[in-house]
C-alpha cells in the first residue's frame, strides 16, 4: 500500500467520522442503539491508517507529495470541526451523566430515610 492511498482512506475515515458526528444528538436518550459506538469504530480504524503512515514517515528522507499535503489539509480543516464538535458532545454528555448521578445520589438519601421507620410504639388518637 502507498502513502498516497493510505492518506485518502485517512481523508474518507476522517470525513465519515465527522459525518455521523453530525447526526448524534447532545441528548443521550435521543441516540439510536449504538450510534456512538460507532464512532469508536471508525476512530479505531482512523488510528491504524495513523499508524501506517507514521512507519512511511520514519523512512529516510520521506516527504509528502503535493497531492498528500493537499490532502492534510483537508484533513486538517475537517479536524477541526470535527474537534469542537465532539467537545460539545461530551460537555453535553458529561452534564447528563452528572445530573444522572446527582440524581442518583438524592434519591438514594429518601429512600434511606424511610427505610428506617419504626413500627414500634404507640399511637395516641387526640380526637376527642
Amino acid at each position: 500500500m502507498s502513502s498516497k492511498t493510505i492518506m485518502y482512506a485517512f481523508l474518507e475515515q476522517t470525513q465519515e467520522l465527522y459525518k455521523k458526528a453530525k447526526h448524534i444528538n447532545s441528548r443521550m436518550e435521543a441516540n439510536d442503539e449504538g450510534s456512538v459506538e460507532s464512532l469508536e469504530t471508525i476512530f479505531y480504524r482512523r488510528q491504524q491508517s495513523i499508524k501506517q503512515l507514521e512507519t512511511f514517515m520514519k523512512q529516510k528522507n520521506f516527504q509528502w507529495t503535493a497531492e498528500e499535503q493537499s490532502i492534510i489539509e483537508q484533513v486538517k480543516e475537517i479536524d477541526q470541526q470535527l474537534h469542537l464538535l465532539l467537545n460539545d458532545l461530551h460537555h453535553s454528555f458529561f452534564a447528563q451523566i452528572n445530573r444522572i448521578a446527582q440524581t442518583k445520589e438524592i434519591s438514594k438519601k429518601y429512600s434511606n430515610a424511610y427505610q428506617t421507620v419504626s413500627t414500634e410504639g404507640s399511637f395516641i388518637d387526640k380526637r376527642n
